[in-house]
């Protein structure tokens, strides 16, 4: 399947997976490593009970503010090592404003959240790069890599 990309791509929500990575902020560090296996996604959305974003916890928090500090995970809140208040997308946006938001920021994980902050899904760069080998650039790849 080829896909032309006219002005900047459909809405990113059409590229969600579905999946929705979520936790909450009491939950502990291994339960996250839990969601983040089963779903995988290297990010978890950290939501409040009505479902509203406060954090993302992410394989960076992982290594940086988790395991570099020799801290067990079944002890550790993810409310208290989460990144708080994250940047998020809206699914209106088009799948390349999402890109150059992830490119900017060097996010590999752009939650997806409507109008009244409620999470609806991850969006990550795995899945825009998918999106963009389907992209029909003129150019056959052998040109691109020196190929026959």
């Amino acid at each position: 399947m080829v896909i032309r990309m006219q002005d900047e791509g459909p809405p990113v929500i059409t590229i969600c997976p579905g999946l929705q990575p979520k936790v909450y902020p009491k939950d502990n560090v291994s339960k996250a490593i839990q969601v983040m296996v089963e779903t995988g996604i290297g990010a978890v959305a950290v939501t409040d009970e009505q479902g509203k974003i406060i954090g993302i916890f992410t394989e960076r928090d992982l290594l940086n503010k988790v395991l570099v500090k020799d801290k067990k995970t079944d002890e550790i809140i993810i409310g208290d090592v989460m990144t708080r208040n994250p940047i998020v997308g809206n699914p209106s946006w088009s799948v390349l404003k999402a890109i150059k938001t992830m490119a900017y920021y060097g996010f590999r994980h752009l939650p997806i959240v409507d109008d009244t902050g409620n999470y609806l899904c991850m969006v990550s760069i795995r899945e825009l790069e998918k999106f963009i080998t389907q992209i029909d650039i003129g150019v056959e790849p052998s040109e691109i890599i020196g190929g026959d």
